[in-house]
């Protein structure tokens, strides 16, 4: 049985590596391990996040020196199923691009500086409450470790605590992404705004521009409904908008929109990110809630540490902050699922297209722009 570290972490995407480094940071030695010769592949997520939000995790200026930030966001247009749009226009940018597989590379190579072990290409094949993980590195055996702490940050999966109490799948949709390259710029798209049409019953579509020229987008969908014909929709997306692409790579994973599992700790498991369902119900986005929920669990870490404080104040401190935007994201997505995108597009034939032009809110917390977009609804007249 190996015991060279207190904490071990499973999977080496942004929010495994983000907790490693928080940890560190603290003094606490940590073993993140990740199936995958090298951080940040295969891709998985959109790569939409909100500057507001890398503020509160404090990397915002990190990602711009780096030049991890490929595009900014000021607006949005919402595109219902029969084609009526619904623009979003914001004052200042609210958003930016990232390039995923250049951050989670960047947070694994801070976690690397501040003292975390990196082992690459092994393959975590169980993790028990008594603090027991097996693992095994490609074209080796089986190890045994022994943790104070095994974090499971696998992502959405959740292969490793699926049958522990409390875990459920629900909401976990397939998704399907693909960026193309255009060769000219599309005068009805503008660079610095998404779009996001509501064309399948469980879900959505969006394109994202990837930079500032314009002809760079990534295409994608979520559904488990239509899954077998995303290929076909996202295809029909990029006739609909592009007169000629060319399609530089595909990459496909699941989307949570389900809502948080009913329990993050199991003995000296705890787990963190998309596999506890720390995900924006609404739009299927983890990197900072996540990112934030990382930050408690290696706060909670460290008190366990070093004074004994128990690991349930975890899911306590989580439950206090995120609970009430949660509920209400979980329910407007609830409600979306009811209504489809069939029923969305019948209520939108009563509404002006300018009804959420001036909609403000905070992109993470979304608890008063869902209250000041139904307001705008059912106030209309």
């Amino acid at each position: 049985m190996i015991s060279l570290h207190e904490v071990g972490i499973v999977g080496g995407g942004f929010v495994g590596a983000f907790t490693a480094w928080k940890l560190a940071q603290k003094g606490i030695s940590v073993a993140l391990f990740e199936e995958h010769p090298s951080f940040g592949v295969p891709p998985h997520c959109a790569g939409l996040v909100s500057i507001r939000g890398l503020e509160r995790l404090g990397i915002y200026n990190l990602l711009k020196n780096e030049s991890i930030i490929q595009n900014y966001i000021d607006s949005a247009k919402l595109i219902t199923y029969q084609g009526k749009v619904f623009p979003i226009k914001l004052d200042a940018p609210i958003a930016v691009v990232l390039d995923r597989v250049a951050l989670d590379k960047k947070i694994a190579e801070k976690a690397v500086e501040s003292g975390v072990e990196a082992r690459l290409s092994t393959k975590v094949l169980s993790i028990d409450p008594s603090g027991t993980l097996i693992a095994r590195k490609k074209y080796s055996s089986k190890e045994h470790y022994s943790f104070h702490i095994i974090v499971d940050a696998e992502g959405a999966s959740r292969n490793l605590i699926r049958n522990l109490p409390g875990v459920h799948l629900h909401g976990l949709l397939p998704a399907m992404q693909v960026d193309i390259k255009i060769g000219y710029q599309p005068q009805k798209l503008s660079s610095s705004t998404v779009l996001v049409h509501f064309i399948v019953p469980d879900f959505f579509a969006w394109l994202i521009p990837l930079d500032e020229t314009g002809k760079f987008w990534r295409v994608g969908l979520a559904t488990r409904k239509y899954s077998k014909f995303m290929q076909s929709i996202i295809r029909n997306l990029i006739r609909k908008y592009f007169k000629k692409a060319s399609i530089r790579s595909r990459f496909g994973g699941l989307v949570v929109s389900g809502g948080p599992i009913r329990k993050f700790s199991w003995g000296k498991i705890l787990a963190v990110g998309d596999a506890a369902g720390q995900v924006k119900p609404t739009t299927g986005g983890g990197v900072i809630f996540g990112g934030l929920s990382a930050g408690i669990v290696s706060e909670v870490i460290y008190l366990y540490l070093n004074f004994d404080t128990p690991l349930s104040l975890y899911e306590i401190v989580w439950k206090k902050i995120f609970r009430s935007n949660m509920q209400i994201m979980l329910a407007t997505r609830k409600v979306y699922n009811l209504m489809t995108h069939l029923g969305i597009d019948k209520i939108s034939r009563f509404l002006p297209s300018n009804i959420l032009v001036n909609l403000r809110g905070d992109f993470d917390f979304q608890l008063e722009g869902i209250l000041r977009m139904i307001s705008s609804i059912f106030l209309f007249k």
